[in-house]
């Protein structure tokens, strides 16, 4: 039964952002002030009277992660940049996905076969759904989509 499912299946959606901001405001922003309020007024870690990591040590450790997760962010934003500028969408034909994927700035398509999905994990806090596969994982950003019923009905279609 769920074979003939998929043999008569023949489905794209839409996977362009509206902007390269999509799920990356939260990220700028806690990167942004885990640079500047220790570089403002650097803090240290305290337990009573013993001080367990200096001002000093401590506002480094916050401002290096702080300029981690902005590159990090700057990263996922050119990944945004080229789906809206070249495009995307996510074809299902049978059992077989095919999804964009941004190599060297330009928009390329790999897939992957519905047989082949180990588990898939919706994470709403992150507005991602995860597709483990035996050799890869892949993340789907959920706001990516035209719609939540878009992206409903993809996830419908895949498991």
């Amino acid at each position: 039964m769920e074979k003939e499912k998929f043999e008569s299946v023949h489905k794209t959606f839409n996977y362009t952002p509206k902007s390269v901001f999509t799920n990356q405001l939260s990220s700028l922003a806690f990167g942004i002030g885990m640079i500047v309020i220790p570089a403002i007024y650097p803090f240290g870690i305290r337990i009573r009277r013993a001080e367990i990591l200096s001002p000093a040590v401590f506002s480094t450790i916050l401002i290096i992660g702080g300029v981690l997760l902005l590159v990090l962010t700057f990263f996922n934003m050119r990944k945004a940049r080229a789906l809206i500028a070249q495009g995307g969408t996510i074809k299902i034909d049978g059992g077989r996905v095919t999804y964009p994927v941004i190599k060297g700035g330009k928009v390329e398509y790999d897939s992957f076969l519905v047989s082949d999905i180990n588990y898939i994990k919706d994470d709403d806090e992150e507005n991602q759904c995860k597709v483990s596969l035996p050799d890869k994982y892949i993340v789907f950003e959920t706001k990516y989509f035209d719609s939540w019923k878009q992206f409903e009905e993809f996830r419908s279609l895949i498991g």
